[in-house]
């Protein structure tokens, strides 16, 4: 059966065109130029994936994007923004959208994250489908026990065979807290033997320890039952395992509680997607580093730790001097091969995993640096100042401003003094590093408190 698509845009043109390349890739769609209609349309029928746009007159996208979802869970949804409404993408990201693509976009682009969005959605819902079958068939199997004293040989090798044959880990633990049973995933999942599991309390493989354990046992006393629980479990050789563990209790035949049944599922997948969806949400295509939206995010944190630990902290603004006229001169390519080294030379003269730099927007960047005070930022601005020259972009050069923070300054004067000393530095011809000291630069300072004052 052909995968059916729901489009949402307002713009008619856009529609058409989407609707005819995604029919000729062997979709199934329909269109709207209404947010309400394409809500009433879901209510109605069933669709595979909904693609809308982020800003539309009758409804914002991310309230379409959480309707839709709770109409369908199912439902894979793709979101299309401007390029300056990321965040607006991300927060989609947050209440259910699979994908972002940013206009203006290309067939091929679409063609892709449709494909993505489908194929994770199908694994979801067969990894979903697969679960409830394996727990219908551990309960079939444990149910089979009580006949274990007529058949007790034939349902132990139809039970271990059927537990086996997953990857899931599937362990029972004692009324002393101790495994009792741990099928072919779990030995697989944690590195032990089944001797070894038996020797082990259980609260020894969970990174919580017996205080997770405790609660567990609380959350079971109340509900019954504990389903889709994350946590992370020990593996033999110390790394920890991420994994959806549901849990429940296994009764004899007069009720009473004889073990406890948990099932766990690996998600290390999903998690290392989850955080490459994280890494995208936050890094610039073209230069590798962060975006503008983590940078006032990071620098926010920065300041508030600086305060709290009483560390230096430094902040240079930098941008490439004449990148207009070489951008128009040579091409957008061009252009982008500048940005890259630009970006390149950042990572290069910075400290790793101390300093952080940021695409600012457009030629312009930013990089934090905790805990440098102003001479050790000196030198590192420095060497980013020579490092680009030497790439030789038709003698492109950079002009740099550096602020080392003051105590009690905000994020917005933080950021104006650097940016000032940039443009003092281009002023100046370009092509070096010009740092902020309030007593040769009152003026600036003076300029800051009064728009303070206008501005709430």
């Amino acid at each position: 059966m052909k995968e059916s698509i729901l489009v949402l845009d307002d713009e008619p043109s856009i529609l058409e065109i989407l609707g005819q390349y995604l029919g000729e890739e062997g979709y199934v769609c329909s269109l709207s130029t209404s947010a309400q209609e394409a809500l009433r349309l879901l209510g109605e029928r069933r669709f595979d994936l909904l693609v809308t746009d982020i800003r539309m007159p009758e409804m914002d996208g991310i309230e379409v994007v959480k309707r839709a979802k709770a109409l369908d869970a199912d439902l894979a949804v793709i979101v299309v923004t401007a390029h300056l409404e990321v965040t607006s993408a991300i927060d989609a990201l947050r209440v259910g959208a699979d994908d972002y693509l940013l206009k203006p976009f290309n067939l091929t682009e679409i063609s892709l994250s449709v494909g993505k969005a489908l194929e994770r959605r199908n694994l979801l819902i067969q990894t979903r489908r697969q679960q409830e079958l394996l727990e219908s068939r551990v309960r079939e199997a444990t149910a089979d026990l009580e006949h274990a004293n007529r058949e007790l040989r034939t349902t132990k090798e139809y039970l271990e065979n059927l537990l086996n044959s997953t990857e899931d880990a599937i362990i029972t633990v004692n009324r002393e807290a101790c495994i009792s049973y741990a099928n072919h995933g779990a030995t697989q999942m944690l590195g032990y033997s089944n001797e070894e599991f038996a020797s082990v309390a259980v609260d020894r493989y969970f990174v919580g320890g017996s205080e997770e354990v405790r609660y567990l046992r609380r959350i079971l006393r109340r509900e019954g039952s504990l389903q889709n629980y994350e946590t992370e479990l020990i593996h033999k050789d110390g790394t920890q395992i991420p994994i959806n563990m549901s849990l429940s209790y296994v009764r004899d035949p007069d009720n009473e509680i004889v073990s406890t049944l948990a099932i766990c599922k690996d998600i290390t997948k999903q998690k290392q997607l989850e955080r490459e969806l994280k890494e995208m949400s936050i890094k610039d295509s073209l230069t590798g580093l962060y975006n503008q939206g983590y940078f006032y995010d990071r620098l926010e944190a920065e300041i508030e730790r600086a305060n709290r630990q009483g560390h230096a902290l430094t902040l240079l603004l930098f941008d490439v001097d004449q990148f207009k006229t070489y951008n128009d001169c040579h091409g957008h390519l061009e252009g982008d091969a500048v940005l890259k080294a630009a970006g390149q030379v950042v990572v290069e003269c910075t400290r790793e995993h101390v300093d952080i730099g940021f695409r600012y927007g457009g030629d312009e960047f930013t990089v934090i640096l905790p805990e440098a005070n102003e001479g050790q930022a000196l030198s590192i601005a420095e060497r980013i100042r020579a490092t680009f020259e030497s790439r030789r972009f038709d003698r492109l050069t950079v002009s740099i401003g550096l602020m080392t923070y003051k105590p009690g300054s905000s994020v917005r004067s933080f950021i104006r003094f650097a940016d000032a000393m940039m443009y003092d530095a281009k002023r100046s011809g370009g092509n070096r590093v010009y740092v902020y000291h309030p007593e040769e630069h009152a003026s600036v300072e003076s300029e800051e408190q009064e728009r303070s004052e206008v501005v709430p």
